[in-house]
């Protein structure tokens, strides 16, 4: 596996990761933001499924990884404008459940971090291969 290919695959565990936070999809930060609820952290689920799906075909779909990369800008954005409007609230939220404290401090991090590794594949292979011709 080639380190884009496994850029893809470290996307998946990443968006996987909500099964720890959301302490198996129980609710607890959908009380805190409704984008994770239950339903939510089933889609953020499934968009690690399709980075997964990706990791071997994304010099074939650059378009899909500018997908991907618009998709975290979306979760960098909406953690950025929370944190504005509750990051006040931050060791509250810790105190009373760290798991939920720390995944609220950081979890937009990551989406910016794999936002500008999407948009580099999706940049990097927006150009068709040319068929070799020669004989």
């Amino acid at each position: 596996m080639n380190r884009v290919a496994l850029g893809f695959v470290l996307a998946m565990a990443y968006n996987s990761s909500i099964l720890i936070f959301s302490k198996g999809l129980s609710g607890n930060l959908g009380a805190i933001d409704p984008l994770f609820s239950p339903n939510g952290c089933i889609g953020v689920l499934l968009w690690g499924l399709a980075y997964l799906a990706l990791a071997r075909s994304y010099a074939d779909a650059p378009a899909v990884a500018l997908v991907f990369a618009v998709e975290k800008l979306f979760y960098g954005c909406h953690w950025l404008l929370w944190l504005k409007d509750h990051g006040g609230q931050l060791a509250e939220i810790r105190a009373a459940d760290p798991l939920a404290g720390f995944f609220y401090s950081t979890y937009g991090s990551g989406d910016l971090v794999f936002m500008v590794f999407f948009g580099w594949v999706a940049w990097q292979h927006r150009h068709p291969k040319q068929p070799n011709t020669s004989s």
